[in-house]
């Protein structure tokens, strides 16, 4: 089994404060088992005051995590907070690395941080987490898609790293208490561990019926549809406006590929000079694309559906990740957490994070894990027992 502590602050300035607090609540939870590893998300603010690394020093365990906006567990809630999650074991052992910087070579440098973690184990893992640095060239769907083919379909979940700007300028992945702005956290997870996994979007309940043809697309970006340019076509509909650029975060694009095919959202990251536009995920030319216009209360739903599925899933903790785009659509930040505390209450630890980005496996007609990517979704990992893989 894995056992889930969590511990959070609210100290950015005070950093003996914090190291305190987040030592006695840990302390509170019992002791840690054989295996322990700490995830740790946090506000910007953190960073760049020097509380998260010192934080992370000062414990006795490895951890990884990211910039992010907002958190919430039993008893917890917070926009600027700090929130260190636990996973301790005697049974599941818990195998972190970091890429290479992944401003170029991507698809080597992601397989070799893979390869070097895999390599001494006896069989392939039972889950990779991965946190992905936000950077231009490195498409969603092209780190699931490599991870995949290297561990031969190993279930792969994770998040983006993020920060309080919409336009994603400034945010942080972290590895043993140090920052990064280009590299990639990884966690394996071997031994007794059966993972289950949850992703609800918007895409099912509000994406509009008008579609475009992308007649021009390379990696990530998308640089023609209807033969005009990408940027000129949004702006043709409305998404995209001088003084709202913001609005690209608010509207789902969905892609659909192949007749039959369920569409994938994505975001648009910027708009380029010659008028392309550089996304989350890789788009295939000669795709049709859709706009969506989510609502509060689809957020609403969704986050339900989820908190629904995984209080019914037996298990021993449980992360939740939600798009921090869907935290746009809401008046109220608290709305969704709210949402989460109320249909978990104390079924079982866990920790909702707001994410820049998600991995998360479906499952297909056969129940079959598919590894995928998303956007605008919410997605969850609860960890149960299989004593088959000890």
């Amino acid at each position: 089994m894995v056992k889930m502590l969590t511990a959070h602050t609210f100290e950015i300035e005070d950093t003996d404060a914090a190291v305190r607090e987040i030592r006695e609540q840990l302390d509170g939870q019992g002791g840690l088992l054989k295996n322990t590893i700490g995830l740790l998300f946090c506000y910007l603010d953190f960073i760049t005051l020097g509380t998260a690394e010192t934080v992370c020093k000062a414990l006795p365990f490895d951890t990884l995590g990211c910039t992010s906006l907002g958190a919430a567990a039993p008893g917890i809630m917070g926009d600027i907070i700090l929130t260190l999650t636990v996973l301790t074991s005697d049974d599941v052992e818990f195998h972190p690395g970091l890429s290479d910087p992944l401003t170029e070579d991507e698809e080597r440098r992601i397989a070799g941080v893979y390869r070097e973690l895999a390599s001494p184990l006896q069989s392939p893992p039972a889950l990779i987490f991965v946190i992905t640095p936000s950077l231009y060239n490195l498409a969603g769907d092209m780190v699931v898609g490599i991870l995949d083919r290297e561990s031969g379909g190993v279930p792969i979940f994770g998040t983006g790293a993020l920060d309080m700007d919409t336009k994603i300028r400034t945010p942080k992945t972290i590895y043993r208490g140090t920052v990064y702005s280009d590299r990639m956290p990884v966690l394996l997870f071997s031994g007794n561990l059966k993972p289950r996994f949850f992703v609800d979007s918007v895409w099912k309940h509000n994406i509009h019926t008008q579609k475009a043809l992308v007649t021009a697309a390379k990696g990530n970006r998308m640089i023609t549809v209807n033969n005009i340019p990408a940027a000129e076509y949004m702006k043709k509909i409305g998404l995209i406006t001088e003084k709202r650029l913001d609005m690209l975060f608010v509207f789902p694009l969905a892609i659909n590929s192949s007749a039959g095919s369920l569409p994938n959202l994505f975001i648009i990251y910027t708009i380029n000079d010659d008028g392309s536009l550089t996304c989350s995920a890789n788009i295939p030319q000669g795709c049709t694309v859709y706009i969506g216009s989510p609502g509060s209360g689809e957020v609403i739903n969704t986050a339900k559906n989820i908190t629904g599925a995984v209080k019914k899933t037996p298990g021993d903790a449980a992360l939740i990740f939600s798009c921090v785009s869907r935290s746009i659509i809401l008046t109220n930040l608290q709305e969704e957490m709210d949402a989460v505390q109320e249909a978990l209450n104390d079924s079982y630890p866990y920790i909702f994070i707001y994410s820049g980005g998600e991995i998360c496996p479906v499952y297909d007609e056969k129940q079959a894990v598919v590894n995928r990517y998303h956007n605008y979704a919410i997605i969850s990992c609860v960890m149960e027992s299989d004593p088959s893989r000890q």
